[in-house]
């Protein structure tokens, strides 16, 4: 009784001391998942063509690769400068907007009347921060985000080049008599995150290609920025989505109150095929996430780790649900999982 209490103290005791590492190392670590995440989305695909065309996982691997860097390339090329302006251009819209918003509902009496904050706007034009230290930090900013997303794509092809290597790696640090726990739990990772991986970029599609042409089918200018808009931001589970229907709103109204209404109206129906037909259909492939339980860990991470947490939340939750499932619920309460 008392070599199982120590076992168990042991095994809490690690687990802290590694969440204490995570913690203070979150940055790395959070690029480290990254990249495993997108090797295994990348592995996962490559199998996937490999095993339909019938050729070496490595050569399809190989054309998965040049195919994204070739369309990444490409798009940017064609299209970088005119979704710049539109950014900029969405952005003036929106503001546009809250302020009309604001007109609005200050007319109502809903909100205080804002001419006293329009007297001081005057006064605190003497608080501006000075412009060369904040071009500085923008800089600064600037070059950590190229140096990470560097990183980034270095880690993903080594990962996605040699899965095995780094994966065999891991599982001789285990006891022998735990590896084959070990290798069915990794298994499961790996089929758990491909069908998230998969999930998300047929959610991103979705949304970005529906959007773009119910608003382009408008007349709507802004569409193409607004479609990889909401392509990107489908990346965060509920949240991103949600934030999305800011701008899709915002320009749509601007455009007149009528468009503004379809817009609403069109954009509410195609989220809701995607969160209740598509959404379902893959998770019965990965990990049926509670939705709760997901906003309650992306609004975690995100206060501890910012906006890479955020993002990273959903993957993040399905390692930890699949591990306490295998290692926990399987293996240790030998309940078998459904």
């Amino acid at each position: 009784m008392r070599e199982e209490r120590g076992i168990r103290t042991n095994t809490i005791l690690l687990t802290a001391g590694l969440l204490l590492i995570v913690y203070f190392l979150g940055d790395v670590f959070l690029l480290v998942f990254a990249g495993v995440l997108l090797a295994v989305g990348l592995d996962g695909i490559a199998r996937a063509i490999g095993g339909r065309l019938s050729i070496m996982r490595g050569r399809a691997l190989v054309g998965v690769i040049i195919a994204i860097t070739v369309f990444i390339v490409g798009a940017l090329s064609l299209a970088a400068t005119r979704l710049l302006q539109q950014f900029w251009e969405v952005r003036e819209r929106v503001v546009k907007f809250a302020e009309r918003a604001i007109e609005w509902l200050t007319e109502l009496g809903a909100l205080p009347m804002m001419e006293e904050m329009n007297g001081e706007n005057g006064e605190s034009s003497g608080a501006v921060s000075d412009v060369a230290g904040h071009a500085m930090s923008l800089g600064v900013t600037a070059v950590g985000v190229a140096s990470s997303l560097l990183i980034l794509i270095v880690l993903t092809l080594f990962l996605s080049a040699n899965p095995a290597l780094y994966r065999d790696g891991l599982v001789r640090l285990v006891p022998p008599d735990r590896r084959d726990i070990v290798q069915e739990t990794l298994s499961a990772l790996a089929h758990a995150l491909r069908w998230w991986f998969l999930g998300q970029l047929v959610s991103m599609t979705l949304l970005g290609v529906t959007v773009g042409l119910g608003l382009f089918l408008l007349g709507v200018d802004l569409w193409l920025t607004l479609a990889v808009l909401t392509a990107l931001l489908t990346v965060v589970p509920f949240i991103g989505p949600l934030i999305a229907t800011v701008p899709i709103v915002a320009v749509g109204f601007t455009e007149g109150t009528q468009t503004g209404i379809i817009v609403l109206a069109g954009y509410l129906v195609i989220q809701n095929i995607e969160g209740n037909i598509v959404g379902p259909l893959i998770q019965e492939k990965a990990v049926n996430l509670a939705p709760a339980l997901l906003v309650a860990v992306q609004v975690l991470l995100s206060l501890i780790f910012g906006f890479m947490g955020l993002i990273l939340a959903a993957p993040l939750t399905i390692v930890a649900m699949v591990s306490v499932q295998k290692l926990w619920v399987e293996h240790t309460l030998g309940e078998k999982v459904t």
